[in-house]
């Protein structure tokens, strides 16, 4: 080829080789990218896509003593929503079509949502007002609601500048948004608004929005919005799944106890995390759905039962549904527990109650408020709990089944309204005076704990049934005639009487001194220990007392009562429990340290009401002296008012020895002084004076000379006064006498097992006490027991004299207090009972509030006692 040596290199020529050096690389770098590095970037491309999915795991079941199910786990079908870029464009259309998909089949959504509508308002699961105000400020601040005030109030300062006090401008006006100001901040932040969506329609889309938002921040998780929906609306669901993007069909182990309400009071219940959040993000849970044990066996052994999470490594598509499965952990489940409770004794134990108190209610005019009860089963043997009943009670498949929980449950769990049932109360008892509303202030005033509160109310007198709580762990009732036992084995045990001590007894007590009581039942005649006990001869008790507190003070009931685990010595190293594994209280029997204490407290409340008034019961007039905190009180003023409160429980506890006037008259000067509530009323030294020996007759003259009297050992003799014990605590304590002094720890845990059922620890019974009390005493203490039972005029015997089993009891009737007619109350009735006499295997304490007599409550503990020995045959649950 021949070139031309004259032909120039043009401008043109240049742009020609530019141009086929860019296509050259544009053609090299898509080789690169397609060919020789292709899978690499098409990892990398669809990295969005993958995720991880967390699997909970099935929590541990719990079993009964003889391995039948109380809490076990059921695979229930879930609608998921996954959220994707993709999904969210079309998620109004998806979510319009997944709603008639459920109405039509008529399944619910998942609400756990605590934003309520028509009307609008907050459900948080507690009945506290207190954590119930925690848990409306941490809702509003989960959402971004803190922020929107920042911006209002502190507009130029970030969030790490804010003071202490800033935060708390902060809190104050977050507590000012209305749940209907919260709702259409919500709608607009989750662009709900303007599609001419219901107000319910609204909701529904907010739900699955904002839980999507709050899971965010623990990490992806596809948000459930149906849970528990039956096999074919999931069939349903699996053939349009092309039609609804984002929507999944799963299943997940669900919290299940397949006989409802038998047991709860033992096993609790579980439920979303709503407190201390932190404390469970630290042990991996994510607080945005997890759930949690609460109260009972779920709580206690949260850490036991809850097993191991799983997860799963997921390949999504476009429209957010799982496409691949990378990789997985499998989910570990919890241990098993195996309690000591007897399935068929528990459910037997709860039905005499219901169907006791409902015979109570409807035969004994007095006794209709017998709403309220508790029974407990104990093997003497072992101090193994065979039933727990507390009533009224509780279905927990309510909790832990997302949806089942109704505004009217929730109504009666956690916020009653006790205005209402306080008129239905008042009018139904013939409480009113012809001033309904002003007996509902009084019987139910507002609850002054909370500021500007105008609708909140306090049950101060016990009346509403409360299903959640545990009457037979956690309330603390004056055992009545059911502790004349215990009596009676102090006074043998001491020698203040002896097994033949008899007398006469003419309904009256007579203490020689200056305490005379007349009973309005009594006058039996001739009493020695046996008779005394069959027809709870209150003189005859009232006499071993005076006789114990000569014999050795007004300590001296309290040492033996120690032993049979009825309270423990005051400031002293023991534990004030029954070994039971789940929450209780303790009650105290009666003791000069805690008569004392109590005094105190009481007498300074009265002191300070009367301080404030300006008179007293004597008819004396003075300035008025408020030493009631204030929030506007300055330091020094509230170290003055507790100086002076201080010295008067002093001048309670100790009387005329330590009563110092020159040290109130210092400190009441003083308060006038600083206290600008006080300091222009210009308070003379004769008003002080007047003042101070006010002070003087209420603690020394009347608190402390109380407190000296013979009165207290007496009325705590036959079951009255200031002791008080849990039904948890009478079954223990009747059990000691059953089983020949041996006082066990109470519990209700027998075995904890792997998830393949192998014992990994196997609970033996624990004596807590050997109580030591001779064998001949607690004989002829069993043998009075046993004639209330059986004797001719035994409190009992109509209900067991014809039972088939040897049964020895002891009954019991407690006032509440003086007036407890004037709030509609009666007397407790109280039971302790085991059986057979000759070998006694179970033992039993029942209570009723309201019961009015111990007699009345008697069929419970027979049907207990059918269940255990003839497996339920014969019971009778009405009171005879």
């Amino acid at each position: 080829m021949r070139v031309d040596k004259n032909k120039k290199f043009t401008r043109f020529t240049a742009f020609v080789i530019i141009i086929f050096l860019v296509f050259i690389g544009i053609i090299s770098r898509l080789v690169y990218l397609q060919v020789l590095n292709s899978q690499q970037f098409k990892e990398k491309a669809n990295n969005r896509s993958i995720r991880e999915i967390p699997e909970a795991a099935p929590r541990g079941e719990i079993l009964d003593r003889n391995n039948n199910v109380l809490a076990t786990n059921k695979q229930n079908y879930m609608l998921v929503y996954n959220e994707t870029s993709e999904s969210k464009k079309d998620f109004f259309k998806t979510m319009n079509k997944v709603f008639d998909i459920l109405d039509e089949r008529k399944q619910e959504q998942t609400d756990d949502f605590e934003l309520k509508i028509n009307p609008y308002r907050f459900e948080f699961k507690s009945d506290d007002p207190k954590v119930k105000k925690v848990l409306e400020l941490r809702f509003k601040k989960d959402r971004g609601l803190d922020e929107e005030v920042r911006k209002k109030f502190f507009k130029g300062k970030h969030k790490e500048e804010l003071t202490d006090k800033d935060k708390e401008k902060i809190d104050e006006e977050l507590a000012k948004i209305t749940p209907k100001e919260v709702f259409d901040f919500l709608v607009k932040q989750y662009e709900i608004d303007g599609k001419g969506y219901s107000l319910k329609d609204k909701r529904r889309y907010m739900i699955v929005k904002d839980t999507a938002k709050m899971q965010r921040f623990s990490g992806y998780k596809p948000v459930t919005i149906a849970n528990d929906i039956s096999k074919e609306t999931a069939t349903i669901f699996l053939q349009k799944l092309n039609d609804l993007p984002g929507i999944d069909v799963t299943t997940q182990p669900v919290r299940y106890y397949p006989n409802k309400e038998v047991g709860a009071a033992a096993l609790g219940y579980i439920s979303k995390i709503s407190g201390d959040r932190d404390k469970y993000k630290e042990k991996g849970y994510d607080v945005s759905s997890d759930y949690i044990g609460i109260n009972g066996i779920e709580g206690i052994y949260e850490d036991r039962l809850k097993g191991s999470k799983g997860g799963k490594i997921v390949k999504l598509n476009k429209n957010g549904r799982i496409v691949e499965e990378l990789g997985r952990r499998e989910p570990y489940p919890g241990q098993t527990l195996q309690l000591t409770i007897d399935k068929d004794i528990q459910a037997a134990a709860e039905k005499a109650l219901d169907d006791n108190m409902k015979y109570i209610r409807a035969t004994y005019p007095k006794a209709g408020n017998a709403t309220r009860g508790a029974a407990v089963a104990v093997d003497v043997n072992t101090g193994e709990i065979l039933a727990l009943a507390s009533r009224p009670g509780f279905d927990p498949n309510i909790f832990s089944t997302p949806g089942k929980l109704t505004p009217e449950k929730y109504k009666e769990f956690f916020n009653p309204n006790l205005a209402e049932f306080g008129r239905n109360y008042i009018n139904s008892k013939g409480l009113s005076g012809g001033d309904t509303e002003g007996k509902l202030n009084e019987l139910f005033p507002l609850d002054k704990r909370i500021k500007n509160n105008k609708t909140i109310r306090e049950d101060i007198h016990d009346v509403y049934p409360k299903p959640l709580y545990n009457y037979a762990t956690m309330s603390v009732v004056p055992p009545g005639s059911t502790f004349k036992p215990m009596t009676a084995i102090a006074g043998l045990e001491s020698g203040a009487i002896g097994q033949g001590f008899s007398m006469d007894d003419n309904g009256v007590f007579d203490d020689g001194k200056n305490f005379i009581r007349k009973f309005d039942v009594g006058a039996y005649g001739p009493v020695d220990l046996t008779k005394a006990l069959e027809v709870s001869s209150n003189p005859y008790f009232m006499t071993v007392g005076k006789k114990l507190r000569e014999t050795g003070g007004d300590d001296i009931l309290a040492k033996y009562a120690w032993k049979f685990g009825l309270g423990v010595p005051p400031n002293s190293d023991v534990k004030p429990a029954t070994g039971i594994e789940i929450p209780e209280n303790f009650g105290q029997v009666f003791n000069k340290y805690s008569m004392t204490k109590i005094y105190a407290r009481q007498y300074l409340w009265q002191t300070m009401s009367t301080l404030k008034e300006g008179k007293d019961s004597r008819g004396n007039r003075f300035p008025s002296i408020d030493l009631y905190d204030r929030d506007s009180d300055t330091e020094k003023v509230k170290e003055i008012k507790t100086s002076i409160k201080d010295l008067v429980k002093q001048s309670i506890e100790e009387g005329s020895k330590k009563f110092n006037s020159e040290e109130y008259k210092k400190l009441f000067k003083q308060l006038i002084t600083e206290d600008s509530a006080q300091k222009n009323k210009n308070i003379s030294d004769k008003e002080i004076s007047t003042i101070i020996n006010v002070v003087r007759y209420i603690t020394v003259s009347d608190a402390n000379s109380q407190l000296r009297l013979g009165a207290n050992m007496y009325n705590a003799s036959i079951g009255q006064g200031i002791s008080s014990f849990t039904p948890l605590q009478l079954a223990n304590y009747v059990a000691t006498i059953a089983n020949g002094g041996d006082r066990y720890n109470l519990h209700l845990v027998k075995k904890i097992l792997d998830s393949d059922k192998n014992v990994i620890q196997d609970i033996k019974p624990e004596i807590a006490e050997k109580t030591n009390v001779s064998k001949e005493n607690l004989a002829a203490v069993r043998s009075g027991m046993t004639e209330v039972a059986r004797g001719a005029a035994g409190t009992a015997t109509n209900t067991f004299k014809s039972f088939n089993v040897k049964v020895a009891a002891k009954t019991g009737s407690a006032d509440i207090s003086e007036n407890q007619g004037e709030f509609g109350r009666t007397s407790y009735a109280t039971l302790i009972a085991f059986a057979p006499i000759d070998n006694p295997k179970i033992a039993v304490s029942v209570v009723v509030f309201d019961g009015q007599h111990g007699g009345y409550v008697a069929p419970v503990a027979k049907a207990i006692f059918e269940q255990y020995f003839n497996k339920g045959k014969k019971a009778d649950t009405k009171s005879k």
